[in-house]
């Protein structure tokens, strides 16, 4: 059979591309940006731990892998984040276990449980268990996790003084858009929820389209949300959990022994994040009372069993709900187990 000039040519090419697509050393050789997006203020300490590990990683590659940091939320709240690397407008984010739980539910156990855990010990033990696991799902899902951290506690800002679960319900409170369940539990429970996107908070507060946010203090000494909300209920409400997340189809283009060295430098920035993010927490919480005047209500055993006692009605609604039941079963069965001994 003979072939004209033309269809020749044709066949080389899809030959080429064939070659092309195969992974080989050549194909790893090929430099890689990866954009890396985060609601992490920009500026703040874990905005530079990002920038530096993107320069320990384009010197551990050889320059092959270069990273750009896009902070403070400049390209959207988490549910964007996890959209645009979807779609490979960006390739890696610093995420919270509220927007990985879009991409795997069984990641709110971790996050989406208020007053479930009582100690950074609990979140750990717990942790420690479940990543693993998580991280499997997720990279099933094209996410491929290298780190994870925590950064201690989410406490109650307000722009009037909040005690009570009937003094929250009186005010109009910040909830994550796009979390319809979680709405629909707080609206079950008498609250007022206000889904609006995390990078609203700030002109929602000043506009009083809300009044009341959980944050961390962190956040909301950078955020400056504390100026609209100058009051704080030191209340543990949930564990602040987060973690380095890569695209699984970018990560699939860096070389193995590359894709190891980056990992490294991960964990060791992600355990960097939760040892300052613990420290920062606490001493924002002194910057902003001693120096801005935040009004901080601590919360003796009292108090701390009123708003038990609305978690745990809220417990039935978020079983199966917000966290799926064999997680959230999980999750209780190891915290009680942990406490026993």
């Amino acid at each position: 059979m003979k072939f004209a000039p033309k269809t020749f040519r044709l066949i080389a090419i899809l030959l080429l591309g064939l070659i092309a697509f195969h992974q080989t050393p050549d194909t790893f050789a090929r430099k890689l940006t990866l954009r890396l997006t985060t609601l992490a203020p920009k500026d703040s300490s874990f905005h530079k731990m990002l920038l530096r590990m993107g320069q320990e990683w384009k010197e551990a590659t050889d320059g092959q892998v270069q990273l750009i940091v896009f902070a403070g939320g400049i390209q959207g709240g988490e549910s964007a984040m996890i959209d645009r690397m979807r779609i490979n407008q960006t390739q890696a984010s610093l995420i919270s276990g509220i927007g990985l739980s879009e991409v795997d539910p069984g990641v709110a156990g971790l996050q989406k449980i208020p007053l479930l855990f009582r100690s950074v010990d609990e979140l750990n033990h717990v942790m420690s268990t479940l990543a693993p696991r998580f991280e499997q799902r997720l990279s099933e899902k094209g996410f491929i996790v290298l780190s994870w951290m925590d950064s201690g506690w989410v406490h109650i800002f307000s722009k009037s003084l909040v005690e009570t679960p009937d003094d929250m319900r009186k005010g109009k409170m910040f909830t994550q858009t796009g979390d319809p369940k979680q709405t629909d539990m707080l609206k079950k429970l008498g609250f007022r929820p206000i889904p609006i996107e995390s990078t609203d908070i700030l002109p929602s507060l000043q506009t009083g389209l809300i009044d009341t946010v959980p944050l961390p203090p962190f956040y909301a000494l950078a955020s400056q949300a504390y100026k609209p909300a100058p009051y704080m209920l030191e209340l543990n409400y949930v564990p602040i959990v987060g973690a380095i997340v890569v695209s699984g189809k970018a990560w699939s283009r860096i070389a193995p022994e590359h894709q190891e060295a980056m990992r490294e430098i991960a964990q060791r920035i992600g355990q960097e994040m939760t040892e300052a993010g613990r420290a920062e927490n606490a001493q924002s919480v002194e910057v902003m009372r001693d120096k801005w005047n935040l009004e901080v209500r601590e919360v003796d055993d009292t108090l701390l069993d009123t708003w038990q006692k609305v978690a745990t009605d809220a417990y039935s609604y978020i079983r199966d709900a917000t966290v799926p039941a064999e997680i959230f079963d999980e999750v209780v069965a190891m915290l009680e187990d942990f406490r026993s001994r």
